[in-house]
C-alpha cells in the first residue's frame, strides 16, 4: 500500500504495538526487572505493575457478603527520559507506546522490535497469542457543541433520528463499532467520543480510536517465527491508515495538514 503524505499536524496522541505471549513456567515478574538494567540509559524511570482481582464470598445463605481482593506483581513499566515512550514488560506480554508528538510508523516499529527482542529472551517467550496495533487520535474542531455537525468532520459517526426532538443539539456522545476484517483475520474496533479540549481556545475535541488485533490462542505464532508476526503488524498499520482516511472528511484533513 502507498502511504498517504505525512500530516504536518498529525492528530495522534498515542500509538502502540502490543503482543501477548505464553512463557516458560519458571518465569517470575522479578526476572523482567533485569530489562531495566539494560535500557536504563534511555528509559530511566521504572514503575512496578500489578494485576488486581477480587471475589465475593458468602459463608451461609443470608450472611453478609465478604469481599476479598488480591494483588499480584505482573511486571514493570519503563518510561523514557522525555516521557514520550513507554515500555510495558509483563508476565502476559509486551507493549510499546509512543505519545504525542508522533513521528512516524517506522520509528515506532523499529524501537518496539528492538525492545521486543530483549523482552523475548528475558521472558523466555514460547509463543505469541495476540498481536495488535492501536492508534488514538484527537481531532480538535473549531465548531462548538451543541451546534457541531459531526458529518462535517467524520464519515463514520452516530446518527440521530430525524424525528428526535432537538436532534441537532448534541451535548456529548460515545460510539463503538466492531468490524471483522476477513482478509486479515482480525478485528477492528473503532471508538469515537468527545473528550476535553487541550486548551480554552479549542471548542471541541473528538477522540478517534482504532484498535486492530488478531487473537490466536488455539494455534499461536511460534516465537521462532515472529518475523511473520511483525509482517502482520505491518499489515495492521496499513489497514489503520486506510481506516483513518475512510473515517475523516476533507475539512478534517485541512485541520491536520
Amino acid at each position: 500500500m502507498t502511504e498517504r503524505a505525512h500530516y504536518a499536524n498529525a492528530p495522534i496522541t498515542e500509538a502502540l504495538i502490543d503482543l501477548r505471549i505464553t512463557h516458560a513456567q519458571h518465569l517470575s515478574a522479578d526476572d523482567l526487572g533485569t530489562i531495566g538494567e539494560r535500557i536504563g540509559d534511555r528509559y530511566p524511570t521504572q514503575e512496578p505493575m500489578y494485576f488486581q482481582s477480587g471475589q465475593i464470598m458468602f459463608q451461609q445463605p443470608g450472611d453478609p457478603a465478604q469481599f476479598e481482593a488480591t494483588q499480584q506483581h505482573s511486571g514493570f513499566r519503563f518510561i523514557s527520559q522525555n516521557k514520550q515512550q513507554i515500555v510495558q514488560v509483563r508476565m502476559d506480554g509486551f507493549t510499546f507506546s509512543t505519545l504525542a508528538p508522533y513521528d512516524r510508523w517506522e520509528s515506532l516499529r523499529d524501537e518496539a522490535r528492538r525492545l521486543w527482542r530483549l523482552y523475548r529472551s528475558v521472558a523466555k517467550v514460547e509463543s505469541i497469542t495476540r498481536a495488535a496495533v492501536r492508534y488514538i487520535n484527537r481531532i480538535d474542531i473549531p465548531d462548538e457543541l451543541p451546534t457541531l455537525q459531526l458529518e462535517d468532520y467524520l464519515r463514520t459517526y452516530p446518527e440521530v433520528s430525524a424525528d428526535m426532538p432537538n436532534k441537532g443539539l448534541i451535548a456529548n456522545f460515545f460510539m463503538q463499532v466492531q468490524l471483522w476484517q476477513p482478509d486479515l483475520g482480525c478485528l477492528l474496533i473503532v471508538n469515537e467520543t468527545a473528550v476535553p479540549p487541550p486548551d480554552i481556545e479549542t471548542p471541541v475535541s473528538i477522540q478517534l480510536d482504532f484498535d486492530l488485533f488478531r487473537e490466536q490462542f488455539e494455534e499461536p505464532w511460534p516465537v521462532h517465527e515472529d518475523v511473520e508476526v511483525w509482517e502482520f503488524l505491518e499489515q495492521l498499520h496499513d489497514r489503520k491508515n486506510e481506516v483513518f482516511e475512510a473515517s475523516i472528511t476533507d475539512a478534517t484533513r485541512r485541520l491536520i495538514e
